[in-house]
């Protein structure tokens, strides 16, 4: 069935839909003239062709416009010829006129000029606890010919405002641009957005208080209704119930949604209006010093004269400039050696040694660390108090044992198959005067 639908609408949408921009504002002037009663409700072929040079006039384009062939064009859909007396006469379809009421209530909606959000809820949404609650019957009745039937219309409102307030938002971006020749006329233009948004912001809060007023009135009803012998009765109120409340969280986020807006735009306007302020008052204050300047300065042989209460002030500069353009000749070049720099030459032999050392400590480290790396391959247990006997006795230093220990601790963190096993007992050597607790690798038992 929904693709039979389909199809239909995809043979028939040039039809169904004005083919032009000129026949959409035909179809719309001829209900407004309706509406005004400038015309009748059965209006004549001659009214027909008038409307259409209204149109041409409005447009600006050529009045011998295809009057047959724009009337060929929606004779199917928004308009029909019926007989009356010995003439015909001409009467725009249902479809026609609410095709045209869509279209103006969305361009300039009435209900968001006249009416806060808050008076929609309120004349829509009437609930009184004493007579819509009195029995299932009653508030199936509320339910059916009042919430059901409001909800197009809130849903409506809300999506007016946020494009009015989108609308707002934008016209702020127009006020903004740059090079404003008359910013006392921007202030005004800036304080008439900021009403409407803060109008319109204090209307959203009131919108919410009596949205969450509504609902926690239905939900205090859930004990009058659960007491009911029918169970039928209490899933009738629940699915009521739960039907307003998912409606009322979709209006709450959208709500809020413009309201954020609104807030942003009205924080962003304060700021604005204060700097654009400071500006003028800044452009005030420099057209009055100079209208003082030029009243009271003189000119006495060619040298502005300054008044005791303007002191002139010397502004320091540097003027830099070439008097011709430098000349570069690439074929010059200094054939001079660059000045040898002193060295010193115990430091140097300082470094030198101290350098090699680093190495010669890098190299036994690595040498001990692969020995000891044997040994563990072999599954033999590693002592470092052993170890680091003889390390000590060997290289005549502490910084190459020390080095290993830290390497043999690193390697065993890294290796699953080793554990390092330590007793917080203190081993000395009688070779030397280190200390250390004791401790040993083994290997794992996997």
């Amino acid at each position: 069935m929904e693709e039979d639908i389909i199809r239909l609408i995809s043979r028939s949408y040039s039809d169904i839909l004005p083919p032009s921009k000129e026949a959409l504002l035909l179809i719309v002037w001829l209900n407004l003239k309706i509406e005004r009663e400038e015309i009748e409700e059965e209006f004549t072929n001659r009214d027909f062709e008038e409307t259409i040079e209204d149109m041409a006039d409005f447009l600006q384009i050529d009045k011998n416009i295809q009057k047959e062939t724009l009337s060929k064009k929606l004779s199917t859909y928004f308009y029909e010829t019926i007989p009356k007396g010995k003439e015909y006469r001409i009467q725009l379809t249902i479809f026609a006129k609410d095709l045209c009421k869509l279209i103006v209530d969305r361009i300039q909606p009435e209900i968001i000029q006249q009416l806060e959000l808050i008076h929609t809820f309120k004349r829509t949404l009437p609930l009184d606890e004493k007579t819509d609650f009195q029995s299932i019957a009653t508030f199936k009745y509320w339910y059916e010919n009042h919430f059901l039937t409001a909800q197009k219309q809130i849903l409506s409102h809300i999506e007016v405002l946020d494009q009015k307030v989108e609308s707002r938002i934008n016209e702020l971006r127009e006020l903004l641009k740059p090079n404003i020749e008359n910013p006392k006329e921007l202030i005004n233009n800036f304080e008439i957005v900021f009403d409407d948004l803060a109008k319109q912001a204090s209307g959203l809060a009131s919108t919410l208080d009596f949205k969450d007023e509504t609902l926690n009135k239905i939900k205090s009803a859930k004990d009058k209704f659960s007491q009911d012998v029918e169970i039928q009765i209490f899933n009738q109120y629940d699915k009521m119930q739960k039907d307003i409340d998912t409606f009322f969280q979709n209006i709450g986020r959208r709500i809020n949604a413009i309201n954020e807006k609104i807030q942003i735009a009205s924080k962003r306007l304060n700021n604005l209006l204060d700097t654009l302020r400071y500006k003028q008052q800044f452009k005030i204050n420099l057209e009055k010093f100079l209208q003082a300047l030029l009243s009271n300065a003189k000119n006495i042989k060619g040298e502005i004269s300054l008044p005791a209460s303007f002191p002139r002030r010397e502004i320091p500069f540097s003027e830099i400039k070439f008097v011709s353009i430098p000349k570069i000749d690439f074929k010059l070049y200094n054939l001079a050696t660059p000045e040898q720099r002193n060295v010193d030459v115990a430091h140097y032999q300082i470094l030198k040694d101290k350098n090699l050392s680093m190495l010669k400590i890098q190299e036994q480290t690595a040498k001990w660390l692969d020995k000891i790396g044997d040994e563990i391959k072999k599954g033999n247990e590693i002592y470092f108090e052993v170890w680091l006997d003889k390390i000590v006795e060997t290289e005549n230093n502490l910084e190459v044992p020390i080095q290993v220990c830290y390497g043999l601790i690193q390697e065993v963190k890294k290796d699953k198959k080793q554990k390092l096993m330590i007793e917080k007992e203190i081993v000395s050597s009688p070779k030397n005067n280190l200390q250390l607790w004791k401790m040993k690798i083994q290997p794992t038992s996997s």
